[in-house]
């Protein structure tokens, strides 16, 4: 009984503090982009949220169960050092996330301006405003965004430009126009070669 216990707090252990990274490798292998950019982002925050009450969680149960997980393992050097890892990583991914999910809540930007899509002759553009504030300089970069099965979607990069505050996008023919009130005034990105399959 107390075997079956200790079972079950290390595979929550387990899951709670590895599950978010594990689900972190997949996405860079599994594209899990869903609907729209702006709504990728909106989730982002959601996720944050749960993986830090989940950091918490695990690293809770690990302080509090430690001695059922330890009583699993034949070899203590293994329990041990499983234990520290976890800990240490716990700890790690905990002040990790808790920046991540203060920061996105102190400094959010107008999403409007930060993810812009239009389509034009069934081709939609989509324009990320990168601003890294005092950090760097700020850019856009336009994509095409193409539909894939289930609602999901896979970016192109077309190009990388300058910072303008305020843009107009239009398409002429295959020629993609951001035009502002700036000095430069005008910008024309040739988009013949950028269809989706």
């Amino acid at each position: 009984m107390k075997e079956n216990k200790g079972r079950f707090y290390l595979s929550l252990i387990l899951l709670c503090l590895y599950g978010p990274l594990l689900l972190g490798f997949l996405s860079s292998y599994i594209n899990l982009n869903f609907v729209s950019p702006r709504h990728m982002s909106d989730v982002s925050q959601v996720t944050n949220v749960i993986i830090l009450g989940s950091s918490i969680l695990g690293f809770t149960l690990l302080l509090m169960k430690y001695q059922e997980v330890r009583t699993l393992f034949n070899n203590r050097i293994i329990a041990n050092t499983l234990i520290i890892i976890s800990f240490l990583y716990a700890c790690l991914m905990f002040i990790a996330v808790s920046l991540v999910v203060f920061l996105d809540a102190t400094f959010s930007s107008n999403k409007d301006y930060i993810y812009q899509e239009q389509t034009f002759n069934n081709r939609t553009f989509y324009v990320y405003t990168a601003d890294p504030g005092a950090f760097g300089k700020a850019h856009h970069y336009v994509y095409l965004k193409c539909p894939a099965s289930f609602n999901r979607y896979e970016l192109e990069l077309i190009a990388n430009l300058s910072w303008m505050r305020d843009y107009e996008m239009s398409l002429e023919g295959d020629d993609l126009i951001f035009q502002n009130d700036s000095e430069e005034g005008k910008t024309v990105l040739d988009v013949s070669e950028f269809y989706c399959k």
